[in-house]
């Protein structure tokens, strides 16, 4: 009967330390318990590294390649112009008074020059500046009234230009011109006065600062000249050209 009692004694004691063992083990050490607890919850919760970004050989080499194609800044537009010409002055016609009742109006002989050009581009390819010129042989072709003063005489025309240019392509420009001013014909009577002429043509550029032009126009002027209280006509009108060049500066 002692025998009995004990072999149920031991066999409930095994079943209750089987049953009971993980939570005695909890139980035993509760701060063991808590930081093994926290371990995976730490884990569990911090955020994971940001993976290392992987170099891109190709997009250094993409930029340093960009980096070699930007092109530096153009130069600064080159605003002013110098340019001189020659200029042949044919198809004319030459008027005056020989008395105060009298107008003859004859064909000139055909007149030459030259003529200086300082401009300067105020706006998109609008140039403004002066452009003087000096006329050699200038009289009639067939004098109508004989005298001993049958050369040639010069004529000096001082005259501002507004032009428009028109480019065609990157080296050719056409343009158009407007030339207002002030004439003198040095004759015996010195008759001066007001002068205007017009004109279309190109300009070529050879380089990168000098260009070339041809153009043509027409030029009337309004000489006069006075003798005490009366006014007589010495004036001249010719179809102009002007074969030159220049340079940009």
């Amino acid at each position: 009967m002692r025998k009995a009692s004990t072999l149920v004694g031991l066999t409930v004691f095994a079943l209750a330390a089987t049953a009971g063992g993980p939570t005695a083990a909890l139980a035993a050490d509760p701060a063991d318990n808590a930081a093994a607890t926290a371990v995976p919850a730490a884990e569990a919760t911090a955020p994971a590294a940001p993976p290392a970004t992987p170099s891109h050989p190709a997009a250094t080499e993409g930029t340093a390649a960009s980096a070699a194609l930007v092109q530096p800044d153009p130069p600064a537009k080159r605003r002013r112009q110098v340019g001189i010409g020659f200029v042949p002055a044919a198809l004319g016609t030459f008027k005056y008074n020989p008395d105060p009742t009298k107008t003859i109006t004859s064909d000139a002989a055909f007149a030459y020059g030259f003529s200086l050009s300082l401009g300067y581009e105020v706006l998109p390819n609008l140039v403004v500046g002066i452009a003087p010129q000096m006329l050699f042989n200038v009289k009639e072709k067939e004098p109508n009234v004989k005298s001993d003063d049958t050369g040639g005489v010069h004529e000096i025309d001082l005259l501002a230009r507004l032009a428009y240019e028109y480019p065609v392509v990157e080296t050719i420009r056409l343009y158009g011109e407007a030339l207002p001013g002030y004439s003198l014909i040095r004759n015996a009577s010195g008759a001066k006065g007001l002068i205007v002429a017009f004109g279309l043509g190109a300009a070529m550029d050879i380089a990168d600062r000098y260009f070339l032009n041809v153009g043509a126009g027409y030029q009337l002027g309004f000489q006069k000249w006075t003798e005490g209280s009366i006014t007589y006509d010495t004036s001249t009108r010719f179809v102009r050209v002007v074969v030159g060049g220049g340079i940009r500066l």
